[in-house]
């Protein structure tokens, strides 16, 4: 199944904005940066979905941290009450006090994300959400997620991914050990499909370096970008 357009939307690959005053708000520490902010960015997004290019396929990638806005959350998103809406207020142990105004600004940033992805998306597209994940958070390689509305991939899409990164011996989790995937509000249908890379798969120890080999399996990149390509 081809798509007209593909959309890779990178909301968590940046680190922008958290030494700077008017945005960030956090009292950044080495642990902050360590244990939260290394951890949890989606390091080589750019490099990892960005190997086939093409006029129908589009980058929207959020400038700034996820600490500073999460431009992936719903407007009033369930986590607001542990502090992790879209303008995380608690995390790690750390808290963040925002001011009023300065908050407007920051939800204005994630108005300005979804505005870019309505943009770059047109009927029969595929919004591809393009994320990492820290390799302690579970065995799976590949998470492959989406929701189950009418935004959900075509059967031949699901299989063919999930086959091309299971025949290269990375395993496979639909919905695990993440769920759901982007979906802005458009006055048109598209698909959606989350494509979350463990970390392991493609980075060296605790380091932030990329792997050169892994074993006798195909690169992240190379079957990511065949992915993309197919579709």
């Amino acid at each position: 199944m081809q798509y007209k357009r593909i959309v890779l939307n990178e909301p968590h690959a940046s680190v922008e904005g958290l030494y700077d005053c008017h945005l960030s708000f956090w009292n950044i520490d080495e642990r902050f940066i360590n244990d939260i902010v290394l951890k949890w960015t989606d390091w080589h997004t750019d490099y990892l979905f960005h190997g086939f290019l093409n006029e129908n396929v589009r980058t929207v990638r959020f400038p700034y941290s996820r600490f500073i806005v999460d431009a992936e959350r719903l407007w009033d998103d369930p986590l607001e009450r542990h502090g992790q809406g879209i303008v995380y207020k608690q995390f790690g142990g750390y808290t963040r006090t925002v001011p009023e105004e300065s908050e407007k600004l920051l939800l204005n940033l994630w108005h300005w994300h979804q505005q870019k992805l309505r943009d770059n998306l047109c009927e029969g597209a595929l919004l591809l959400d393009c994320h990492s994940f820290p390799r302690e958070m579970s065995d799976v390689d590949i998470c492959i997620g989406y929701n189950e509305d009418w935004s959900k991939p075509h059967k031949e899409t699901i299989e063919f991914a999930v086959n091309l990164f299971e025949d290269s011996g990375y395993k496979v989790g639909i919905n695990n050990p993440y769920s759901n995937s982007e979906t802005p509000d458009c006055p048109f249908r598209y698909k959606s499909m989350m494509l979350e890379v463990n970390k392991g798969a493609y980075m060296e120890g605790a380091s932030l370096r990329l792997k050169h080999k892994n074993g006798y399996k195909k690169s992240i990149r190379d079957l990511v970008t065949r992915l993309i390509s197919e579709l």
